[in-house]
């Protein structure tokens, strides 16, 4: 590059020239020409050069005429030298034709000299991610990389997040090595995925907010996110499996006893066996503190059918006393044996004061726990908690049909998937239309192929799936399904067969136990249907009929906004019934009442029928209750109800 110095040109030639600025300083170059400074009296070397001074500061370049008689005219804007006044502590920057020549210029491993489209180096940070230092990666310290801001970062876990690598085997992490904790949180509340790190699970063994579905009720939602198995349902529910499986904690010290809390639904002791057991060698061996088919008398060893979310047992086991304050694994263990039963839902655990987690230090050990519905945050206990978003909140999934609702945070910190229950959900949105639908399968709504003429009520509880029964005296509703009329009060009284069974019905005034006797008030409502030309069902009564054992039937098409009534036994109205009539006792179970009501105007519209049963009093001694079979309304279809 040509030197910049106008002193030492001029001292070169011994020459001035009056017409071009003395320059003092450097400066930017310009695509402008101020326009030639003629000099004609001053003597000078043919093609002699000098710089010269721009009008707008820049440097240009003034040429010796050929005759030697003097200077051209400043030629500005030749040269650029693609900054503004140089630093005079650093001088302009290196000339460049690629990369390679600009090395030199970066600093730390995470940087890089660049040549420009101007010919000039810059230093640029590497990419994120860029590996630099120390490649070595262990449980709490990963391989270095550049950070995107020019600075190798080592990659430290926060202190606090849990390890493995340390001689108890409760470890946590602090300043990027693995130790012993120092510190515990006060019990193990399976809030986030913390909770079962470092447990060997098998099986449906896992995190989850609610029991699943069965054969004939939905799922069952905890308050919380508890720990526990499925048993033999298994995902896509209700489907049945047998399962062998266990879950073990990581290495604990095991307290004087195991405290948790214990929920179950299923067949208990001789069937879904479950024990507890701990080993103090590793997993080498193990010894068992319960064992359901020993005879233990646990809850959880206990039979049971469905039951209330909130409905727990907690549960204290001993541990022997030369293995308490040992590093022990503690195993919970669950055998079904067979695909039995409809009703189960399997076992689930909380709240333990074993395994429990390292206490946390700071929200920042308990980060990338949470989701859309709650943020990891370092609880009061030490227990990685989430702090939660509103209920409510749109999440996951916004496909918002009949069977499928769209999702939405439950106010725990959960992501509440919204899908109806399979098989047991009835929907009105299929293709065919509302009356013609298939119940809920895997959150969507199909057509019905099988539509039999009549609800024979031969499919257990889904004949009356999504039917709403009311009681409005608090002694109970007795609707459900029967295959017998029960005992009355009259001495040496037995239950009557009924020959269209299974039938749907209430046994009124009576109560069970059997024979007892109490006034009963309710109601049953049914879902949505196209209302037929004429409502048709066999009924069965033993009750003391009009005015006293009273029967209602009435008829909505407008949702349940206002209701019509087709038939009032007490107040007389509509076509007369055989089941408003007084019916002693000694009746068949063959002795069926065919019934045909009218619906008139409303036939083709899409309705409900809403059936009351008010029997007033609890006499008398003789009375069964009323049935009814193979209505032609609400209809359950035939296809098969489960995938």
């Amino acid at each position: 590059m040509r030197s910049r110095s106008i002193g030492v040109a001029l001292l070169a030639t011994g020459c001035f020239n009056p017409d071009v600025t003395p320059l003092q300083t450097e400066g930017s170059g310009t695509a402008e020409d101020t326009g030639p400074a003629t000099d004609t009296g001053t003597a000078c070397m043919a093609g002699q050069t000098q710089d010269c001074a721009c009008a707008d500061d820049s440097i240009g370049t003034q040429t010796c005429l050929p005759d030697g008689s003097g200077f051209g005219g400043c030629e500005c804007g030749a040269v650029d030298t693609g900054s503004s006044t140089i630093d005079p502590t650093t001088g302009p920057p290196p000339e460049c034709t690629d990369d390679a020549d600009c090395a030199g210029m970066a600093e730390g491993e995470c940087e890089q000299g660049v040549c420009g489209d101007d010919g000039t180096c810059s230093v640029q940070p590497l990419r994120a991610g860029t590996p630099c230092g120390d490649a070595t990666e262990v449980a709490c310290s990963g391989a270095d990389s550049c950070d995107g801001a020019g600075t190798c970062s080592a990659n430290d876990a926060p202190d606090g997040v849990p390890c493995s690598d340390c001689p108890l085997g409760s470890c946590a992490c602090m300043g990027g090595a693995c130790g012993d904790c120092t510190a515990f949180a006060l019990q193990n509340d399976f809030i986030t995925t913390r909770s079962i790190e470092g447990w060997q699970l098998t099986g449906g063994w896992g995190l989850y907010r609610e029991a699943p579905q069965n054969f004939d009720v939905g799922p069952t939602v905890f308050g919380s996110q508890v720990f526990g198995t499925d048993g033999n349902r298994v995902a896509p529910y209700p489907s049945s499996e047998t399962e062998q499986s266990s879950a073990r904690t990581p290495p604990t010290i095991l307290p004087p006893t195991l405290e948790f809390l214990s929920w179950n639904v299923d067949e208990g002791t001789g069937v879904d066996n479950k024990w507890v057991r701990v080993s103090t060698d590793g997993g080498a061996s193990f010894t068992t503190l319960v064992d359901c088919n020993m005879g233990m008398p646990l809850p959880f060893c206990q039979f049971r059918t469905d039951r209330a979310p909130d409905d727990w047992d907690p549960i204290t086991i001993p541990v022997p006393p030369m293995m308490v304050g040992q590093v022990g694994i503690v195993e919970f263990a669950y055998d079904t044996l067979d695909s039995c039963c409809n009703f189960e839902k399997g076992w689930y655990i909380d709240a333990t004061n074993f395994a429990t987690q390292c206490a946390c230090l700071d929200d920042a050990s308990c980060g990338g726990l949470g989701g859309e519905c709650g943020t990891g945050v370092c609880g009061g206990t030490g227990e990685c908690e989430l702090d939660v978003v509103a209920a409510g909140t749109a999440c996951g999934d916004a496909t918002d049909v009949e069977c499928n609702a769209a999702d939405a945070c439950d106010g725990l910190g959960y992501c509440a998937p919204n899908v109806a229950a399979t098989g047991l959900t009835t929907c009105f949105d299929c293709p065919a239309g509302a009356g013609d639908c298939n119940v809920c399968q895997a959150g969507a709504c199909p057509d019905c192929v099988s539509l039999p003429s009549v609800n024979a009520f031969s499919q257990g509880a889904q004949s009356f799936g999504g039917w709403v029964i009311e009681d409005f005296n608090g002694n109970g509703a007795g609707w459900q399904l029967y295959s017998q009329a029960p005992p009355n009060q009259n001495p040496g009284s037995v239950p009557v067969a009924l020959s269209s069974a299974p039938a749907f019905g209430t046994d009124g005034n009576r109560q069970p136990p059997y024979p007892g006797a109490q006034d009963e008030h309710s109601r049953v409502t049914t879902t949505v249907d196209t209302v037929p030309p004429s409502i048709t069902f066999n009924s069965w009564n033993v009750d003391e009929g009009s005015g006293v054992d009273n029967k209602i039937i009435e008829l909505s098409v407008d949702g349940g906004a206002t209701w019509n009534v087709l038939v009032n036994c007490g107040g007389g109205i509509g076509t007369p019934q055989p089941f408003c009539d007084f019916r002693s006792d000694g009746r068949l179970g063959n002795d069926w009442d065919s019934v045909t009501i009218p619906t008139g105007a409303f036939a083709g519209m899409p309705g409900q029928l809403r059936i009351t049963y008010d029997t007033l009093d609890s006499c008398c001694e003789f009375e069964r209750g009323w049935f009814i079979d193979n209505l032609n309304f609400a209809q359950r279809c035939q296809d098969s109800a489960f995938p």
